[in-house]
């Protein structure tokens, strides 16, 4: 099975499981429904990203050449404790390089509202805000969906008082529709749905879709959620009012602050002064008793939750590692057995033509012995020839001395003959003639 495989497999566990979990609605660290498979968002249209500490350390000189990006929402706090350590950074340098500005809250059922308010405005400046805070609501973990419903509407109040406008709410399509729809009606909505098709509101219209969390943005080195705003809707429709004639405080090269109003303050201990029995302090005192044993139940059991996913996530990154590995091992054997074959190919390639090249020298060799043979033979014959021209030149000179001889003797007998004729013929010869002698 290779990766992808096991990829694909995982992707649809983890769908089917998501898709669980929002039916039942009770136990689900987060609640929002991905409906359909994240789309490649690099040809679409968008208009706003948001970024949390997830993102790490962003280039925003980079980011903000894409002319896309109309704002960007900045991960601010999540429930009573927790800040974002980059929070300022991204404030001020998306801020500095021109990208409109907003923070936003993840809210948690295990904390109270107040303490949750007190932690958002802690870091939080209004002077420092383009856009309207944005409540992030993804869970109802041990609360009903009216106690959930509540509780956010009590916050975005507190928002509101504080800031001057109303907060927008960040939740999943099917969230919203079963648990929020009929308190928070008439707030903006950002609609989380990683889909091909647009969110779907019982009784609403979103302002906001998130329609993908896998976005490449330059100056940012991880997946990015990208948005993108509803037909009618604009940056507008997000913008603090009071900003937008600006109406704010503004910070100079410095870092100093000029004058503008402060915010409108909410004392959020502050409690109407109502005169109670004893029979209702007691019951009242056994209320927060029960509550605080209640919280304390829930934290324990998220604790143990939260640790068996952490167990979970540990055990299937060692799975993961472990499947890297076997993969890494696989490969780098594929790889030595091809290294292998290749020096094996090599080595019988150098081997043919080692063959070749001695076959060759041997048969040049051999050609070699064959002229040399072929000219000793020609040279041997060429001798002999010679040999017989001067035995036969021997022979002809020899026989033609023998003729010559013989001719001189004829010659001889001839004249000798002559003189003896004349002799007997009584004829006087001359004595001093050669022939005489």
């Amino acid at each position: 099975m290779n990766i992808l495989t096991v990829n694909f497999r995982l992707s649809i566990w983890c769908f089917v499981l998501c898709t669980i979990f929002a039916a039942l609605g009770a136990n689900a660290q987060s609640e929002i429904v991905i409906d359909d498979e994240t789309i490649d968002a690099s040809t679409l249209v968008y208009d706003g990203i948001d970024v949390s500490n997830y993102q790490k350390d962003i280039d925003w000189r980079a980011t903000a050449k894409d002319k896309n990006i109309k704002f960007v929402y900045v991960k601010a706090t999540e429930g009573a404790n927790h800040k974002q350590h980059r929070y300022v950074y991204n404030i001020e340098n998306a801020r500095k390089h021109g990208i409109k500005v907003g923070s936003y809250h993840f809210f948690r059922t295990t904390s109270s509202v107040e303490s949750q308010f007190r932690n958002f405005i802690s870091i939080v400046k209004p002077e420092d805000q383009d856009l309207v805070p944005l409540i992030d609501v993804e869970t109802r973990k041990g609360w009903s969906g009216e106690q959930l419903a509540d509780s956010v509407k009590l916050f975005a109040d507190m928002l509101e008082d504080y800031y001057g406008c109303k907060p927008m709410i960040y939740t999943g399509a099917s969230f919203y529709n079963s648990f929020l729809s009929r308190t928070l009606k008439g707030y903006k909505l950002f609609i989380a749905r990683y889909s091909k098709s647009e969110p779907r509101l019982n009784d609403a219209k979103w302002t906001l879709w998130q329609f993908s969390e896998r976005g490449r943005i330059a100056g940012i080195d991880h997946y990015v959620d990208l948005s993108r705003f509803n037909k009618g809707c604009g940056l507008k429709d997000i913008l603090i009012k009071n900003n937008m004639t600006g109406n704010r405080k503004q910070r100079n090269v410095m870092g100093e602050v000029r004058d503008v109003p402060p915010p409108r303050k909410v004392d959020v201990d502050e409690k109407p002064e109502v005169p109670m029995s004893a029979k209702q302090r007691e019951r009242m005192k056994k209320e927060q008793e029960k509550a605080e044993k209640e919280a304390k139940k829930r934290a324990e059991k998220e604790a143990k939750e939260k640790k068996k996913e952490q167990d979970r996530i540990k055990k299937q990154r060692e799975e993961q590692e472990k499947r890297q590995r076997e993969q890494l091992k696989k490969q780098q054997k594929e790889q030595q057995e091809k290294l292998k074959q290749e020096q094996e190919r090599k080595d019988r390639l150098e081997r043919e033509r080692q063959e070749r090249m001695e076959k060759e020298r041997k048969e040049k060799l051999k050609k070699e012995q064959q002229e040399k043979d072929e000219r000793a033979r020609k040279q041997a014959e060429q001798q002999k020839r010679i040999e017989e021209l001067e035995k036969k030149k021997a022979a002809d000179e020899k026989k033609r001395a023998s003729e010559k001889q013989k001719a001189a003797l004829a010659e001889k007998y001839n004249k000798t003959s002559a003189n003896q004729q004349n002799v007997n013929k009584g004829k006087k010869i001359n004595q001093s003639s050669a022939d005489n002698d």
